[in-house]
């Protein structure tokens, strides 16, 4: 089993979405306001959204990562030092975040936007977590871009 990242992007905004899965849960980055395509992406992959991260608060457009984490039931993830007043998991530098056999690791990055801290993160799947005989481990990581 394989990590598929799916982009959804929307280029009059210069602006791209991403869904990472192991073929049953699925964790979305950075969410566009119109949560409908990654709905509609969950839905014909037959995921589960256990996760919506945003890499920072942004101020640039209206994210649909708080409806999208509704809708699903997923965690909601920001960096620490949001400041935002709804619910939601702060998250760390050096933190994991496990989602099924993946795993994600946040890097802090300070510097875009100055006023907030982007949370890149690394994504990882243990392929020792399922059914991989011992000695056959291997790992393939992903880095969401800036």
């Amino acid at each position: 089993m394989t990590i598929r990242i799916e982009t959804v992007e929307t280029p009059s905004l210069g602006d791209r979405s991403y869904l990472a899965t192991d073929g049953e849960l699925a964790v979305v980055v950075d969410p566009q306001r119109d949560i409908d395509r990654v709905l509609d992406l969950v839905d014909k992959l037959g995921v589960r959204v256990t996760h919506v991260l945003e890499t920072h608060v942004h101020n640039d457009y209206v994210t649909g990562g708080l409806e999208l984490a509704q809708r699903t039931g997923a965690a909601y993830v920001l960096p620490a030092d949001s400041g935002v007043g709804f619910d939601h998991v702060s998250a760390r530098d050096g933190q994991l975040i496990e989602s099924g056999r993946m795993r994600l690791q946040v890097l802090h990055t300070p510097g875009t936007p100055t006023t907030t801290s982007a949370m890149p993160s690394r994504l990882t799947m243990d392929r020792c977590k399922g059914s991989s005989p011992a000695g056959r481990c291997s790992t393939r990581r992903w880095a969401a871009p800036t």
